[in-house]
Parts: C-alpha cells; sequence; structure tokens
C-alpha cells in the first residue's frame, strides 16, 4: 500500500504569504476594496455632510471661538476649499494613517513596542516639552511659583494641534479602519469601518425624522435629509430613467459597502487558508491552482454579480415606471399616464411598491425559467474561456 502513494510534486510557486500577497489577485482585490473604500466615503460625504456637518465647518467655529487660525494648514483641513473638494487631502492622510498601522502590523513585536513608544515619547515632548522649558526658566529665576501667563500660552499651540487632528481622524475613522483592515489584514478593521458608516447612517436617519429635527432648531435646518416626494427619475440604462440621483447616490452607497466587504474578506479568507496548509500542501501546484481558480472566481463574481445587483435595486425601484411606460405605450391610453402622476408613486413609499412589483415577477419567472441552470452554464463557459 505504501507504494501506490505517489508523494507530491512540488513547483516554482508555492502558497507561502510572501509570495501570495504579492500575487496579482490579492493585489486587485486588495486595490478594487480600497477604491470601493474612498468611493462610498466619498458618495456619504457629498450626500450627507457636505454642507450640512462637514468638518470645515467645526474648524471655522473653533476658529471664530479663538479668534485666530488653527494651527494645522488649510491645505490639510481642506478649508481652502470648497465642497466635495474639501476632502481629497484628508482623504490621502487617512489612507497613509491606515497603511502605517498596517505596515506596523507586520512589524515584530519588539520593533513595535519601540515604534509606539517613540510616538508617545514624540506627543508628549510636542505637548508639553516648550512648557517645560519656559516653566523650567521661571523656576530657575524666580524660586518656586505658578507658572506665568507666557509658559502658559506655549500649551496653546500642542492642545488646538492635537484637538485639529482629533476632529480630522474622526472623520476619516472609516478610511484609516478600512485601509488597516484591506492591507493590513485585518477583520476587525473592516468591521470597525463597516460599524461606524452603519452607525453614522442609522444616527443620520434618525435625527432627519420631522420629529425629532424640529428639536433640533436651527441645527435641524442644517441637515441634509432625503427628499420626501421621490421626483422624476434620471439615471437608468438602455434610454429608460429608473431612479433619481439621491436614490442612485444611495444604491451606489450600499452596493460599495457590498464590494468593500467581500474584496477585504476574500483576502483575508484566501490568505488564511493559505497559511493554515501544511508545509508540503504549499508547495503542491494542484493546491496552487486551486487557490488561483478560487481568487479568479473571487474576481469575476465581484464585479458580474455586484454589476447585476446593482442594475436590479435600479429596475427594482423604477419598475413601476417600467411598466407604466409599456402600457402607455401598447394601449396608448392616458390611463398609464395618470398612474404615474399619482401621489402614491411620488412618496417614499412608492418605491417599496415598485420593489415588490419586481420580486412578485422575479417569483413567478423561476417557476418558467432555471435561473441556477442558467447560471451554471454562463459559469463553465467563463471558465472555459
Amino acid at each position: 500500500m505504501a507504494g501506490e502513494v505517489s508523494p507530491q510534486e512540488e513547483g516554482n510557486r508555492t502558497l507561502h504569504l510572501r509570495a501570495l500577497r504579492k500575487q496579482w489577485q490579492i493585489i486587485t482585490l486588495q486595490i478594487i476594496a480600497t477604491v470601493a473604500l474612498v468611493w462610498m466615503y466619498m458618495e456619504i460625504v457629498s450626500t450627507y455632510v457636505v454642507g450640512s456637518i462637514d468638518h470645515t465647518i467645526l474648524f471655522r467655529m473653533l476658529e471664530q471661538e479663538i479668534g485666530s487660525e488653527l494651527p494645522v494648514g488649510d491645505w490639510l483641513t481642506g478649508l481652502d476649499q470648497q465642497g466635495v473638494a474639501s476632502y481629497y487631502v484628508p482623504i490621502g492622510v487617512g489612507l497613509t494613517i491606515g497603511g502605517g498601522m498596517s505596515l506596523l502590523a507586520f512589524q515584530p513585536p519588539k520593533r513595535q513596542q519601540k515604534i509606539k513608544l517613540a510616538f508617545v515619547i514624540g506627543l508628549i515632548v510636542i505637548l508639553s516639552g516648550r512648557f517645560l522649558m519656559n516653566y523650567l526658566w521661571q523656576l530657575w529665576g524666580e524660586g518656586w511659583t505658578v507658572p506665568d501667563n507666557n509658559a502658559l500660552a506655549t500649551l496653546e499651540w500642542p492642545l488646538l494641534m492635537i484637538l485639529s487632528m482629533v476632529i480630522l481622524m474622526f472623520y476619516l475613522l472609516p478610511v484609516i479602519m478600512g485601509t488597516r483592515g484591506i492591507w493590513g489584514l485585518s477583520r476587525k478593521g473592516v468591521a470597525w469601518c463597516i460599524g461606524f458608516v452603519l452607525l453614522f447612517l442609522a444616527i443620520h436617519a434618525i435625527l432627519s425624522f420631522p420629529v425629532v429635527k424640529a428639536q433640533l432648531g436651527g441645527y435641524g435646518d442644517k441637515l441634509a435629509t432625503l427628499d420626501v416626494l421621490v421626483g422624476a427619475p434620471t439615471v437608468g440604462f438602455f434610454g429608460m430613467n429608473l431612479v433619481t440621483e439621491q436614490q442612485f447616490s444611495l444604491i451606489m452607497i450600499a452596493c460599495l459597502i457590498m464590494i468593500f466587504q467581500e474584496s477585504a474578506f476574500g483576502v483575508i479568507r484566501q490568505l488564511e487558508y493559505a497559511f493554515r496548509l501544511p508545509e508540503s500542501c504549499k508547495r503542491d501546484p494542484e493546491y496552487v491552482k486551486q487557490v488561483d481558480n478560487v481568487l479568479n472566481g473571487h474576481l469575476r463574481h465581484t464585479v458580474i454579480f455586484l454589476t447585476i445587483t446593482t442594475l436590479s435595486t435600479m429596475v427594482a425601484l423604477g419598475f413601476h415606471s417600467v411598466l407604466l411606460e409599456f402600457v402607455e405605450g401598447v394601449t396608448g391610453s392616458q390611463w398609464a399616464a395618470q398612474v404615474s402622476e399619482s401621489v402614491e408613486l411620488t412618496l417614499t413609499y412608492g418605491l417599496v411598491i415598485s420593489a415588490l412589483l419586481f420580486l412578485a415577477l422575479m417569483g413567478v419567472l423561476r417557476f418558467f425559467v432555471p435561473w441556477q441552470r442558467l447560471w451554471g452554464l454562463i459559469e463553465t463557459s467563463l471558465s472555459r474561456s
């Protein structure tokens, strides 16, 4: 029996983490996740934050209170820009910090401790270095006494600097933690990013209720909220307008969250699988080919499935308009035009009615169209090509 067992072959490629992390499929998934993260953040900012609760408003309020400019440059905080452009440089800062945290996570434990210790010491020196020097000079000349105004004034710049950076980092927390999760292979980083985004959307939705918004007074008037009336659709495909720009932005946020999550977790899952393999299997060409097939399939599914999801969501939200245009084109009656202008379909719950109609139609078509077999044929043809 032992003579019948053939030894595992070894190839040039291996599944060791150092080699696998440089593989083009892994890097492509990480780049896709990073692009989805930044795009998602920009969609949220442009839809809910800009002109409503963005960081530039808070920075300008601080400058008015203290009567001078903040020590952080306007080019860094985005105060010299307007609208979404004020987030371009801060996003770059968030990506840099998240990348630095990822790089730190792969360092040996002793080196991590030294870097963290150096950061803490540097922060202490920035915060209290000038104050201690001025206060020690005061004690040398005048003896034991409380710090004078000159010594206390040296604390203003570092405190304002740290306060400005804390505010900026709070706004950039999804970008920092998301980048940390993608490139640092941290599930917690990805989970924190998605959790923070969903928490923000939930809190914003609660504050958008008319009863809650009325209690906020003037602050509630500045809050960016969804329109009660849906309005005329302006975005679609194949000549059909299905959703409004605001609805399309919400669809993009949801789909980009899924792209970010699936791409980031896909990289982590495959690297964990390769790490847990026995040493002999990591050099086996069959296992290398298997991982390649899984990664290639993950890339195809990420593009194909999420594109279909985006288009299907747009069709679901504008399905009532498609039906009414079809009826109007076939029968030529005015009934479809009158129904399309009804109050029920122009309110937000009209979207729910449209989506239910779409789901009902897909449920009926399932009895006539074998979706699983059809998709199996498509996957087989793609794998052969």
